[in-house]
Order: C-alpha cells, then sequence, then structure tokens
C-alpha cells in the first residue's frame, strides 16, 4: 500500500505504508490511512515525530545483529530518521507558512 502525503503550501510526495504508518503513530496520530493536521496541532505533531524520532535513534545505536544478505554482503538498513525527512520538511513549511498536511491511501 501507497500512503500519499499532501500539503497546500509543500507540495506531496507518496511513501510506502510499511514506512509512513509508523511514522504517523510517531506523530501522535492513529496510524490510520486517512488523515490530517493543521492550524497549532501540526507544531504538537511536529515536536512528538522529533521525539518519536530521537527515540528510535537511541534504540537503533544499539548494538546491531549480524546484517547481512544471502550473499554475505553487508546491508545498510535506511534508518527510520531518514526516512522521516520528506515529513518532517513537509511539517515544518505547513507549519511555517500556516498550513496543512493530509494522508490518504494513494
Amino acid at each position: 500500500m501507497l500512503i500519499r502525503f499532501s500539503s497546500d503550501v509543500a507540495g506531496h510526495f507518496i511513501m510506502l505504508g510499511d514506512n509512513a504508518l509508523p511514522l504517523l503513530r510517531l506523530m501522535g496520530m492513529s496510524g490510520r490511512e486517512q488523515g490530517a493536521v493543521s492550524d497549532e496541532d501540526l507544531q504538537q505533531a511536529l515536536q512528538t515525530l522529533q521525539a518519536g524520532l530521537q527515540r528510535a535513534a537511541e534504540l537503533a545505536a544499539r548494538p546491531a545483529q549480524d546484517n547481512e544478505d544471502d550473499e554475505g554482503e553487508d546491508v545498510v538498513p535506511v534508518s527510520l530518521q531518514r526516512r522521516a525527512l520528506p515529513l518532517l520538511e513537509m511539517l515544518q513549511r505547513a507549519a511555517r507558512e500556516d498550513g496543512y498536511v493530509m494522508w490518504q491511501p494513494d
């Protein structure tokens, strides 16, 4: 499943649901496939997401298990923080410019 994020001031982007739904939950949202945030709720959602990403980074810094693929090569997973960058930027811009952020299945 794909989730489309859109904003009146920050454009749109699409993210895989497996990546988007955990970020929505970190934002303090229900994690449903459709929703929106605007006005003063934008700043709260942004702060909640940043705090959740900080906690996730601290957990990820713990010693990891073996990260090799089937061919014996090291696999470097994409961090949650990196996956969150488009959403963070969208939330920041929407908060600065009194916009909104919506998401829905695509």
